[in-house]
Formats: structure tokens, sequence, C-alpha cells
């Protein structure tokens, strides 16, 4: 900060003046507005291509032991019960979960909420992406396992994606009293598992995944519990990225090709069709175009036009202070030849 107490954003913020305070101007808040908006529609298509029940079939079939001998035509046709739900169970017991208007007319069954960037982040909520139940065949007959799907645009957020994926699980099970069970009725608890798909990963922990859950250990005797009523709670981490592209994983492949911002639409069609033999519709058709035209636009390794600008600003007073390009790829999370574009651009500029 200057002596001013105004600091760096103050002098460069490109905005009014108002006393000692800087009001963004109305083009830096529009601009803001849109990269929010066309965030929030990227991820929308990308829920919805992940939603699809073929789509989460590989993903089962690589994440879960119990769907491991199964095909994935099996598991899309047989196991996965209903529409998969998006965005509309709150994460947090005391949020409220999101309503449909009653005053809605369709032809559908139920009528998804799409709220708007804005109204998402004002009011706070927190809603799990994808939610379906998916059943096994078993001794007694049919049992059911609650699964949730969660998208995330980095494997680095600022907190560890399974401490989180843990607490989804638990809210879960916590979400089944009162509705699958009740008092003391435990043993109809049914098994809830958190899986997280994360887009842009580093190529160092890329085609990876990860699976937590509970085990038994016997620390004494030769006495075991049946698996069933202990295996309740597991929490899956696929990291894709470019490397994840040519995976020997059928599911991180798929969803390393439908994220990647390199492959054009086509490309990515002719993968569904052809590699993955899944029949693409005429609305997963329009989802994988709109991601497309998002990623070329709104998203860079995972940052928005927005946070990039950030990012830049960032770089650039860092880069003043003496530090070096590979100090400041780690702070602002980006790749180091990303880093050298962004001073190499600012060079032309001043020199113009």
């Amino acid at each position: 900060m200057d002596s001013s107490g105004q600091g760096e954003a103050g002098r460069f913020s490109g905005g009014k003046k108002t006393g000692t305070v800087y009001a963004p101007s109305e083009i830096a808040q529009n601009l803001k507005v849109a990269d929010e908006n066309a965030t929030f529609k990227y991820d929308e298509s990308a829920r919805n291509i992940v939603a699809q029940k073929s789509v989460l079939a590989y993903i089962l079939k690589s994440a879960l032991d119990e769907y491991a001998a199964y095909t994935v035509q099996e598991i899309a046709e047989k196991f996965i019960e209903g529409e998969p739900e998006l965005r509309k169970t709150a994460v947090h017991q005391d949020h409220p979960d999101r309503q449909d208007d009653p005053g809605m007319m369709s032809g559908d069954d139920k009528i998804e909420g799409k709220p708007t960037a804005d109204k998402s982040q004002k009011d706070g909520t927190v809603y799990f992406d994808v939610r379906f139940i998916a059943a096994l065949p078993s001794d007694g007959g049919q049992i059911e396992i609650l699964i949730n799907c969660e998208i995330q645009n980095r494997d680095t957020p600022g907190y560890p994606i399974p401490k989180r994926g843990v607490y989804y699980t638990a809210r879960m099970i916590s979400a089944q009293r009162g509705t699958i069970f009740k008092d003391q009725e435990y043993g109809k608890i049914k098994k809830c598992v958190s899986i997280w798909l994360c887009e842009d990963t580093a190529d160092v922990r890329s085609d990876t995944i990860n699976r937590y859950s509970f085990t038994e250990e016997c620390l004494r005797g030769d006495f075991h519990e049946e698996k069933k009523d202990y295996d309740l709670m597991t929490v899956v981490v696929l990291r894709l990225g470019r490397k994840g592209e040519n995976s020997e994983d059928n599911a991180v492949r798929l969803l390393s090709k439908m994220f990647s911002t390199n492959l054009s639409y086509e490309d990515k069609l002719d993968a569904l069709q052809n590699e993955f033999k899944i029949s693409v519709s005429r609305k997963m058709s329009e989802e994988v175009q709109s991601m497309c035209n998002l990623s070329m636009g709104v998203l860079n390794k995972g940052i928005s036009v927005g946070k990039m600008e950030q990012a830049k600003a960032m770089a650039y007073r860092l880069w003043e202070k003496g530090m070096s390009c590979e100090e400041i790829a780690d702070v602002a999370e980006v790749d180091t030849d990303t880093v050298r574009e962004w001073l190499t651009e600012r060079e032309e500029m001043l020199v113009k």
C-alpha cells in the first residue's frame, strides 16, 4: 500500500474516484456479469453432459468395484434408476432445496430449476451438482446406492477435495433420517458415494483415480462384520486434463476429451459416437457445442476471463518485485509458459 493508503489497485483500477473509494466503471461491471453468466452456462452444459446415463455408466464402471464386472450398457440400462437430479438438493442442512415454479407449465415430468449466476452468488446456497440412485442385484433382492457427481474446474481449489467429498457423503447419509430410516432403524441406511471430476489438472496429477472408503481392522480376534454394514461412505476423485485424453481408463479418457479446450466440436462428437458408442441426441449435441464455444471465450486452463485479468495484473506486480516466472506461475496457479506470454504481451504494449 502506498503512502496515500489507496494502494496499487486504486491507481490502476480504471474506475471512477468517489472520495477515497474507487467504484468500478459500468464497463467493468458488465464484463464481470458477462463473465459470471458465461461461466455458469459452461458449468450447466458440463453438468448436462455428465448427467447422461451413458456417461454416468462409464464413471461408475471405473469408480466403483460393484460395477466393474458389468458392461457400460448394462449399467446405463439396468442399474441407473430414474432421471439424475441436477442442482436441486442443497448440500448444507440449513439451506433450502431448490423449488420448482408451481406456475410453470411443461410437457416434461418435472422442471429443473435453473438460477442465474447472480442469484446463486447472492443466496449462497450450495447444491449437489448431479445426484442419482444406482441399484445392484444382491442375495436379498436389489440394493440401492445414492451417488453424487461433482464437477471441479481445478483440483487445487484451496482445500483438500477428499475432505469436501467426505462432508458431502456425510450429509447424504444424515439426510436419510426421516425418509429412508427413522429412530433406531440404522440398518436401512443406504451407501453414499461422492465422485469428483476435476477438469483442469496439472500433468503430474492428470490421468489418476483415487478412492477413499471405510475398511475394517481386526485388532484382536478373528471376527468380521459384513462389509455392507460398514462400507457406507466412498469418495472417488478422477483427475482429468491433457494426459487424460490418452488414458487407458475409459471414463478418464471420455471426460478429458469432453472437457478439453483443444478438441473441436466435431472431434468430441466423433469420440462419443465412434470411440465410446454413445448415441448423441440433439440436446447432447447442443450441450457439447455450447461447451466448445464457451471454453474458447471463457475458460483458459480453468480460469475465467475476469480472474485471468486479475491474475495477469498480479503477475506484472510480482515480476516488478523480482519474482521469477516459475514463482509467479506457482502463485497464480498457471503454467510457466502462460506467465511468459503475459509478460511478453505487456512488454509489447509498453513499447507501443
